[in-house]
C-alpha cells in the first residue's frame, strides 16, 4: 500500500467510525468505541482506492452477537458508513479544490 492511499484510508475510516458511533449512541447506551486501527488488512491490500473494513461488533460477546441481528442495529450502521463515506467525498472534493 502507498503513502497517500494509506493516509486517505485512515481518513475514511475515521469519517466513518464517527458518523457510525453518532447513530449507534443516539439509539443504545452502551455502545463501545473500538476506535480505528490501521492494519495491512490482506483483503484491502490489493485495492486500487482507499479502503476500510468495518466490524460492526462481535459476535463472541453475547449483547453485540443479539443486536448485530436486529434491523435496527443494522441500519444505524448503515446508516453510518453511508453518512460517513458522504462526509469523505466532501471533503475530499474540497481538497482537491472540486
Amino acid at each position: 500500500m502507498n503513502g497517500p492511499k494509506i493516509i486517505q484510508s485512515h481518513k475514511l475510516a475515521i469519517d466513518v467510525q464517527d458518523h457510525m458511533m453518532k447513530h449507534l449512541n443516539n439509539a443504545y447506551d452502551d455502545v463501545k468505541n473500538g476506535g480505528v486501527r490501521p492494519a495491512p488488512f490482506y483483503v484491502l491490500v490489493g485495492a486500487s482506492r482507499p479502503s476500510i473494513l468495518v466490524e460492526m461488533g462481535y459476535i463472541t460477546n453475547p449483547k453485540e452477537r443479539k443486536r448485530m441481528f436486529t434491523s435496527n442495529y443494522q441500519e444505524k450502521i448503515a446508516e453510518g458508513i453511508v453518512e460517513g463515506v458522504n462526509r469523505y467525498l466532501d471533503n475530499r472534493k474540497q481538497e482537491v479544490g472540486f
